[in-house]
């Protein structure tokens, strides 16, 4: 199969997602007037920002970093962690996260045989290696394979790129 052919693949895939998701908005508005629609809207947002810890997103000597808080929400044992950056995968090998104080983990070596633990209340940062970043805005994805129902957990935020982080004093 050519690239163009999976890239085509790929974006009707998308297109039909995003109608799918249009869809289902529609739906709601009908069902239960634009107001309840609005609401959920409003939640998606509150939970993004409880989630993510605005203005985290900040460049670092080789890459970037960023927080998440984990509020009391779905968190738990997950068997694999996926970082999309601007859209593309960002290799496992050159990303890690860090629970708390613990030590940095390679998201590669996150496995259903070895699953990473997100306690509520603790904050996970992630980092990832990688050429130096532009400045501006870009957007993150996260994908969690939970080892429970529902399978599937994601995220998705965008924030502006911060200074680098100040090294020690």
């Amino acid at each position: 199969m050519d690239r163009g052919t999976l890239g085509g693949r790929m974006r009707s895939s998308r297109i039909r997602g995003d109608l799918a998701l249009l869809r289902e908005g529609v739906e709601v508005a009908v069902g239960f007037g634009v107001r309840s629609l609005e609401g959920l809207v409003d939640v998606a947002e509150l939970l993004e920002h409880s989630v993510y810890e605005p203005r985290s997103l900040r460049s670092t000597g080789d890459g970037f970093c960023f927080t998440l808080l984990n509020p009391p929400l779905r968190m738990g044992a997950f068997s694999s962690v996926r970082l999309l950056w601007n859209g593309s995968e960002v290799d496992p090998t050159r990303a890690a996260l860090a629970v708390g104080r613990s030590a940095a983990r390679p998201l590669g070596s996150i496995a259903a045989a070895s699953p990473v633990t997100l306690p509520i209340g603790e904050r996970v940062r992630f980092s990832v290696h990688a050429a130096p970043v532009e400045p501006g805005r870009h957007r993150v994805r996260l994908e969690l394979q939970s080892v429970a129902v529902p399978p599937l957990v994601w995220l998705e935020f965008a924030d502006e790129m911060g200074a680098p982080e100040a090294g020690p004093a």
